[in-house]
């Protein structure tokens, strides 16, 4: 017998017998990390020699002009990927605090947001290796950061994406990371030859997210980056 047809006769037998039942409805799965090199990476991130392998197979090419990227979704703006931390994958939760309760220890969530929103916790940051307290009040002390930038996948592919697939990519989990406003301020759109994390610890686990993102959309590498990934992994 179907499921549906098993619930609709439960639901009949019970209001006969004049019973009540309390549903439980089972919280949706968090984003969880697994090790890969050194340090935690995001679920699904490619060990260091898959990594090796798809980093040789990436388009090399070097950037191209940023002209028509806009990254905010204000008045008159183009957001060009999408609205900022949709809930792409329909846990009834957005991609923030998804990253925020995968990366936070110690979290503690808002009432009446089915444990949704974070309003504190610690980060144990992975770019930094530094301990840091999150609070709801000081939100921005801890963005999330696109491991790959936005402004870098537009110039290495993603400016010729439909908007759908701009926005999957912006939502990424795989591809988003708390970290410090420090951090995620000094390294603002660059590429790996531009700017690694300040705890070297962190730098094979870096490179194999960057690498995993950019097989998954196809995005290509500039020489110098391809050279300063594969330095990374060499690390590992």
């Amino acid at each position: 017998m179907p499921r549906s047809a098993v619930l609709v006769l439960l639901a009949v037998l019970l209001a006969l017998t004049g019973c009540t039942f309390e549903w439980e409805l089972e919280e949706p799965a968090q984003p969880t990390l697994t090790s890969a090199g050194q340090g935690d990476v995001p679920a699904g991130t490619l060990d260091p020699t898959a990594a090796a392998a798809a980093l040789a197979a990436l388009p090399v090419a070097e950037k191209s002009a940023l002209d028509g990227y806009e990254r905010g979704c204000g008045e008159g703006e183009g957001c060009v990927f999408g609205p900022a931390w949709a809930d792409v994958d329909r846990n009834g939760c957005d991609q923030r605090n998804d990253v925020l309760h995968r990366d936070l220890t110690g979290v503690q969530v808002r009432e009446g947001t089915h444990d949704c929103v974070v309003i504190a916790g610690v980060l144990d940051d992975p770019y930094t290796g530094a301990s840091v307290v999150f609070e709801k009040a000081e939100a921005a002390l801890v963005p999330i950061d696109h491991v790959v930038p936005l402004a870098a996948a537009w110039v290495q592919g993603a400016a010729a994406w439909p908007v759908e697939q701009r926005q999957a990519f912006a939502n990424d989990l795989t591809n988003l990371m708390a970290t410090t406003r420090a951090e995620n301020s000094a390294k603002g759109d660059s590429t790996a030859d531009e700017w690694v994390p300040s705890d070297p610890g962190y730098g094979c686990s870096y490179a194999t997210v960057v690498i995993t993102v950019k097989d998954r959309y196809v995005l290509a590498v500039s020489p110098a980056e391809s050279a300063a990934l594969k330095s990374l992994l060499a690390t590992c």
